[in-house]
């Protein structure tokens, strides 16, 4: 009888899930087998694709371009993610405490957050104008610089300009996820922390961290995979420009398929990127298993 009971349950929990899977399937399955196909070939808009194998992955991996634009997707992932993560967590630590105006200022650390990506991208392209941009303008009447700086034209500045767009914007992300967390830690613990003689620092690491380590892992792990496949962010401030020197992924991905006029190229240069996806992921998922 307890074995009957058990395979309805079994029976009842596939049957449960399976409209879901199936949902995912359609939807996901089917668009990424196609275009893992499409990648094998020489598709181009409005011409029949033809198998060429691998061909396609050979010509970008031997193109010095694909790798600068790939080593820029790294710095613009890792340092964006970090940054977010570190000002996160102290505007989170600030705000958990109480004083005087404090409802105010979460309200206002929302705005970067609430506000359409392509309104925050073309005010911090004019913010950045070399030569009416608001930031310029300051800097120069302060007179910490004598000539204008060239934000998005500069080939060794255009990737820091857009890594701080993008900061700006996830800062509130962190910020909230974490103070959400912050807010469930048991008071006592951080009360028994003090009866033992742990100071603030001590208290942060012992209590604060493991505490809110998941919501860490959850927040950060979104966060990557948001940051890896940002196009909107880079493509409207800088267009990857000058010379690639901001472009990443997305970016080069866009303008060989509709620039170039290479689907299948295209592509590849995205699916190129997948087994370094799963290996990130799958690190971050046993991380959270293990914490959990």
């Amino acid at each position: 009888m307890l074995k009957s009971n058990r395979k309805s349950d079994l029976l009842l929990g596939y049957t449960s899930v399976m409209p879901i899977i199936i949902i995912i399937f359609v939807v996901i399955g089917i668009p990424f087998c196609n275009a893992l196909y499409l990648s094998l070939t020489d598709k181009t808009v409005g011409a029949d694709a033809h198998f060429i194998g691998l061909d396609n992955y050979r010509e970008i991996f031997s193109d010095p371009v694909y790798w600068k634009v790939l080593k820029n997707t790294f710095v613009y992932f890792i340092t964006d993610v970090f940054f977010k993560l570190v000002f996160g967590m102290i505007f989170a630590l600030t705000l958990n405490q109480q004083f005087f105006g404090r409802s105010v200022i979460r309200v206002l650390f929302l705005v970067p957050w609430a506000i359409s990506g392509m309104v925050a991208a073309l005010t911090w392209k004019w913010m950045y104008n070399d030569t009416f941009g608001i930031i310029n303008q300051v800097l120069l009447s302060s007179g910490l610089i004598d000539i204008p700086i060239a934000w998005l034209s500069g080939p060794n500045i255009a990737l820091v300009s857009v890594i701080i767009v993008n900061i700006w914007r996830g800062i509130p992300f962190f910020l909230f996820s974490i103070l959400g967390g912050l807010q469930t830690i048991d008071k006592q613990l951080y009360e028994a922390a003090k009866i033992d003689g742990a100071g603030t620092i001590r208290q942060f690491i012992s209590v604060t961290i493991p505490s809110i380590s998941s919501v860490i892992i959850i927040t950060t792990m979104l966060s990557s995979i948001w940051t890896f496949n940002d196009f909107e962010n880079i493509f409207l401030i800088t267009g990857g420009g000058p010379l690639y020197n901001s472009a990443v992924i997305s970016v080069y991905t866009y303008e060989v398929a509709f620039l170039q006029n290479n689907m299948g190229k295209s592509l590849s240069v995205a699916g190129s990127i997948i087994p370094i996806l799963l290996v990130l992921m799958f690190f971050m998922t046993r991380k959270l298993g293990k914490e959990e």
